[in-house]
């Protein structure tokens, strides 16, 4: 086998309780990869069979390491998984996920080709069996960084997963995924390894396949954490804004937008408790009302989202539909 130094592609799977996707996950992986890959799981304290799956793939193949740490968040795991690679290039990619049957070739032959320091691809949204495909542009192309940035901070044609990418092992020298915050670990990093990248190359071809579960639990609103998604949106917002010209305010003002809706629908305790937050968003997308209206960049269902909370009739509006599902 190929000692560790002469790894090309470090793949990292950050697992956290994903015992019914995650053989699947692995199984797009295994039969594709040689040994110019490594695969290195950081199991962040599964309570369910997830890290016993980790090791007994681990068992079978030397392309796998496991790593088991108490559970910490995706961040952690982020980071320590960093801490393992070996390879030229670092990819992602989730544990209740899977990628197509060409994603490993397709990338290391252009990344053997282009040799650029970021790749990006298109993906495939699948629920319940349903794809949707997920394209950036319309054809395979080298991209500028800085309009790269203005799409990426808009948050629409493109987003920040780490999934969705292939990063040269040197742009990640020195970067920490902020562990204090429990969301958005790769948007608060994402815009700073895109400043520093020399070449990057988008590829336009579906190789992965994003999951959207739907468990059937209902989970209990965490508006702390739609808050803290606010406030790194707006930490990358004022951080581009002082480096570049006509930096957009969508892709903070949209997780402002997402908090409000979270918090008309939780329970009136949680209400009482961040009602100050509630009120300081409101007013923040109501001083960029007429901003968000006229940009160009988003479409007129968001538009009208933004409406909801300026005319301060989303509550009334989220109460309607509640009523109609039965809820």
């Amino acid at each position: 086998m190929a000692g560790d130094s002469m790894r090309f592609l470090s793949i990292i799977i950050p697992v956290y309780n994903v015992e019914k996707y995650i053989e699947q996950c692995f199984n797009s992986l295994i039969g594709q990869i040689d040994e110019g890959a490594e695969i290195i799981c950081v199991d962040d304290g599964s309570t369910d069979k997830s890290g016993m799956i980790c090791d007994a793939y681990a068992g079978k193949s030397d392309l796998f390491k496991v790593i088991h740490t108490a559970n910490k968040g995706v961040a952690a795991a982020c980071n320590i998984g960093l801490k393992f690679t070996q390879g030229k290039y670092i990819a992602w990619v989730d544990p209740d996920d899977y990628v197509r049957s060409n994603w490993y070739e397709t990338i290391t032959t252009i990344l053997k080709s282009k040799e650029p320091d970021l790749l990006i691809f298109d993906y495939q949204k699948d629920k319940d069996g349903n794809g949707q495909k997920i394209i950036y542009a319309a054809r395979s192309q080298y991209l500028n960084n800085e309009e790269l940035l203005h799409d990426l901070v808009v948050d629409q044609k493109i987003q920040s997963q780490l999934w969705q990418k292939v990063f040269k092992r040197e742009l990640l020298n020195g970067i920490i995924f902020p562990e204090h915050y429990k969301c958005m670990e790769d948007y608060a990093v994402l815009h700073k390894i895109i400043e520093n990248c020399n070449s990057i190359y988008y590829l336009h071809e579906i190789i992965y396949c994003y999951r959207i579960r739907n468990d059937g639990l209902v989970k209990e609103v965490d508006l702390q954490k739609s808050y803290d998604c606010y406030l790194i949106a707006k930490e990358r917002y004022e951080y581009l804004s002082a480096r570049y010209e006509n930096i957009s305010r969508v892709g903070y003002l949209a997780q402002a937008l997402g908090f409000c809706f979270q918090f008309c629908k939780c329970r009136q305790i949680l209400k009482n408790k961040f009602s100050c937050k509630y009120r300081e968003l409101c007013a923040t997308i109501d001083g960029n009302i007429w901003t968000l209206f006229l940009d160009g960049n988003i479409g007129m269902r968001l538009k009208i989202k933004f409406i909801c909370v300026y005319t301060r009739t989303l509550p009334l509006i989220i109460k309607f539909y509640a009523i109609i599902r039965g809820e």
